[in-house]
């Protein structure tokens, strides 16, 4: 119908030509081929092609060709295209005879979306399942919409020639699906079939190779019902595969792996059997079942099949689909659910060679399944939680970054950071982006990876930084890296960081707002450790409002992991501190207690702290009656976890009238230990105290109702809190944010960091003009 009304129109008018520049998130997701469809059934002639801005459009024809083309591109673009930006010119015809999808050769900086990962699709999925289809079994399984991106790419524009995929030459019928444009693989650059594409082999402890991909498949699901420990080389490196369902396999990887108590990820085959084993709302099967495919948190379901060990002492697990046929083609043959969890020891990079897996998870692995299509860069999965009815990411990984987002500058710039859940942002071009998490930087290993991929992105996006924001902490690895590799350095204070970071986030940098900041660690201005802030935050100033009450950590970081340390700090402060020794669940600590009594004299090993994350701690500790803790994070979580939500009560905050003002816990100290004597029941203690910080903090915010409120930090991934605070913001009018696409922990400080110091930069630029 439409080539019929375009030769009709050709017939009755001259040609024109118009130039059209489309920007956003458009390549490897089958656009080109969208617009070569849509053009030839309107007779137009011309070419697109992928650029490092986008995408751009010739075309040629009638006017009335012409704009209906223009008003029919919206539409006909795939649903996972997004369009930030368009332009559209006319222009002279250049006697094009055809429409063509041509390949750019531009050397200029990338200031477009670099395609991202996706999930297999369902129609890939199908083949892959289906006897007698020619891909059925086909582990590599892609198309226009589906299939590795960003880990394979090697330089921009995306074109396989320019991928690891160029190791693979199309064999004839799939050459034949590539030039189709009836054919949903038209110009897919990844595309690929057991003829031509990537293949599997398996490698045991004792070196025992299998070659045959399907009895290599079956080896490595045999091994895994067996109880062993399986690790298969995925999109964006080596995951560890386990057993969900069987309690020996989850401790023996604990063991090996290094993580005591941490949760693990769960991977299932379908969105039915993830609903048999955990609750699930719409918006979070729409996160589950986005191209993203994140690991989604969910509430399990008492009867689960999954093993308590994948999550202890929590009432949540995080659940993904299969990110590749290789993945479901496991999974069909294990018939369980499957723990999949980074390829790596606790606290290391994620392994993503051949020979570096071997190596690093030698004693950790009993079986190794490879494929030798190079993966050019590695990526962890990203981690999701829905919260008041919207996606609030808390890792931003595969699938979901690089984040671009838009920044009026021109300026190249780069954002280091900071100590744990590292990653880095730049800006050059007019674009910014936001990496994804790369590791923690606390080990060699983890820091030889950040440098590396600091020079990758360099590289990847054609740029080159001469200055660096980093944060204040003067021990930081990214403060160090930032003095040693760039000549212009800009420290930014952690939480204003933060703040700035969540202002990108919902688009408020033209305004003033208040910055709620709650986190585990930030270096504050005046040298102690900050992490219950209030901030009034513009985009060049940032005055400190309000903060909790400080209390002394003794031992420093001894007491992240000893969260009774900070339990007995807060009693201290109410002269309380023989009455905790006398609480029975502690009375093995009676004389590390003297101890730390003695040490909370010193300002030197009890440093001064206002976080609200080590307040989590400590009062969690009095709740749970419990001595240490595993991880960063975990007894706030198990807290959490244990929440009543039919008690209605509320422990107090006194604030204070001074300037800034003072959010004082003691109150709240004093009812918390009560109830504990009282033997109060640990839920409804829980819920209370979340009650009462979400009252507290709305306290300040009532004292600025005419600012916007943005929640920033760690803590506030915290689902029941940042929901109460919702609740009661919704209540009363108050306009409060909380986190979304950038993560509100420190996997989001640099975008912070970089609107800081770009600020920073402009309102220098302009204080020197007019001089």
């Amino acid at each position: 119908m439409l080539r019929a009304i375009g030769q009709t129109m050709c017939k009755t008018s001259a040609v024109v030509a118009e130039d059209i520049v489309l920007r956003g998130r458009l390549q490897g997701i089958g656009v080109r081929p969208a617009i070569f469809r849509l053009a030839t059934e309107l007779g137009l002639v011309g070419m697109v092609r992928n650029t490092p801005q986008g995408i751009s459009i010739h075309v040629e024809g009638t006017p009335q060709q012409t704009a209906l083309f223009r008003s029919l591109l919206p539409t006909s673009l795939p649903d996972q295209a997004e369009v930030s930006g368009q332009q559209y010119c006319e222009s002279s015809p250049v006697g094009n005879h055809q429409f063509e999808i041509v390949k750019e050769d531009s050397r200029e900086a990338i200031v477009t979306d670099v395609p991202l990962d996706a999930a297999v699709c369902h129609e890939c999925l199908e083949e892959v399942r289906q006897p007698g289809n020619r891909r059925y079994q086909y582990a590599f399984n892609s198309c226009a919409r589906c299939g590795p991106r960003y880990t394979v790419i090697r330089q921009m524009p995306f074109e396989r020639a320019d991928t690891a995929m160029v190791d693979f030459p199309r064999c004839n019928e799939c050459d034949a699906e590539y030039h189709s444009p009836a054919d949903r693989r038209f110009h897919a650059q990844t595309i690929s079939c057991s003829q031509c594409g990537p293949r599997l082999w398996s490698m045991t402890a004792d070196s025992q190779r299998c070659d045959d991909q399907q009895e290599a498949l079956n080896e490595a699901a045999q091994a895994v019902l067996c109880g062993m420990i399986v690790a298969v080389k995925g999109v964006g490196g080596y995951q560890l595969i386990v057993d969900a369902t069987n309690p020996d396999a989850v401790e023996r990887l604990r063991q090996r792996k290094g993580r005591i108590s941490k949760p693990f990820a769960v991977m299932m085959r379908t969105a039915i059997e993830v609903k048999q084993a955990a609750f699930i709302d719409d918006a979070e099967e729409r996160a589950l079942l986005s191209a993203a495919n994140p690991i989604v948190l969910l509430q399990v379901k008492d009867d689960t099949v999954i093993a308590k060990g994948v999550y202890p002492d929590l009432n949540t697990v995080g659940i993904m689909l299969p990110t590749s046929p290789l993945h479901d083609l496991l999974l069909e043959r294990v018939g369980r659910p499957l723990i999949c969890t980074s390829g790596n020891r606790e606290g290391t990079p994620i392994a993503f060679e051949e020979e570096q897996a071997e190596a690093s998870l030698k004693g950790v692995c009993d079986l190794w399944l490879h494929h030798n299509r190079p993966i050019v860069r590695p990526i962890d999965d990203s981690v999701v939680r829905v919260m008041d009815g919207s996606c609030v990411t808390l890792r931003l990984a595969r699938g979901m970054a690089p984040l671009r987002f838009d920044l009026e500058t021109t300026q190249t710039q780069i954002a280091l950071g900071g100590q744990l859940k590292s990653s880095v942002a730049w800006s050059q071009g007019g674009s910014a982006c936001l990496s994804p998490h790369i590791s923690d930087l606390g080990t060699l290993s983890g820091q030889e990876r950040y440098l590396w991929h600091i020079a990758d992105w360099q590289s990847l996006y054609r740029f080159s930084a001469t200055r660096a924001a980093h944060d204040c902490h003067p021990d930081y690895f990214t403060s160090h890296a930032a003095y040693r590799l760039f000549p212009e350095t800009q420290p930014l204070q952690h939480h204003y960081a933060h703040v700035l970071a969540m202002m990108i986030e919902h688009q408020l940098l033209d305004q003033k707002v208040l910055g709620v900041v709650w986190d585990g660690t930030g270096y504050g201005t005046d040298r102690t450790i900050w992490g219950g802030e209030f901030f009034v935050v513009d985009r060049t100033e940032c005055t400190r409002t309000a903060h909790l009450r400080s209390f002394g950590l003794p031992g420093g970081e001894a007491a992240i992991f000893q969260p009774w340390r900070t339990a007995l700090s807060l009693l201290n402060q109410l002269g309380w501190s023989e009455s905790f020794e006398a609480l029975s669940v502690f009375e093995s600590l009676r004389m590390d207690m003297r101890l730390v009594n003695q040490i909370l004299e010193s300002n030197q090993f009890s440093p001064a702290t206002s976080s609200g994350g080590r307040l989590f701690d400590g009062v969690a500790a009095l709740i749970l009656g419990r001595q240490h803790s595993e991880y960063e994070g975990q007894f706030p979580m198990m807290l959490e976890a244990i929440a009543d939500p039919e008690e209605k009560g509320v422990y107090e905050f006194a604030v204070s009238d001074s300037a800034p003002c003072e959010l004082d816990w003691r109150p709240m100290i004093r009812q918390v230990f009560e109830d504990v004597v009282s033997n109060v029941s640990p839920g409804r203690i829980s819920m209370k105290f979340h009650r009462g910080v979400a009252e507290a903090i709305m306290a300040v915010c009532r004292c600025h109702s005419e600012l916007p409120v943005v929640l920033a930090g760690g803590v506030f991934q915290n689902r029941l809190l940042s929901e109460l605070i919702a609740e009661m913001s919704r209540d009363e009018l108050l306009p409060v944010y909380l986190p979304g696409m950038i993560p509100p922990g420190d996997g989001g400080l640099a975008a912070g960091q970089l609107i800081g110091a770009l600020s920073k930069l402009r309102e220098s630029d302009v204080s020197g003009s007019t001089r």
